[in-house]
């Protein structure tokens, strides 16, 4: 799914634009199980350095992988941009 190498991680220097939220600053919900897995596993991969996530101003979810990838996560569901 994602290109790996043996240099490990890549970061990103930060940018403006949105609010860029720490992995534990996203809420993660308790009242549906499984959407709090899924955000508990893919703030793991934000929190190994594959990914960034903004919070948007409507309290959507901008999630954006290192290989190109970029998604919105929304209340009920995951659109992929590119």
């Amino acid at each position: 799914m994602f290109p790996f190498s043996d240099r490990g991680p890549r970061r990103r220097p930060e940018r403006s634009g949105g609010t860029a939220a720490a992995p534990g600053d996203m809420a993660v919900p308790s009242a549906d199980p499984a959407k709090a897995s899924v955000m508990t596993h893919i703030g793991q991969l934000v929190r190994d350095g594959h990914a960034e996530w903004t919070m948007l101003g409507n309290g959507d979810v901008e999630l954006r992988f290192f290989s190109g990838e970029l998604f919105l996560l929304g209340d009920a569901t995951m659109t992929r941009v590119m």
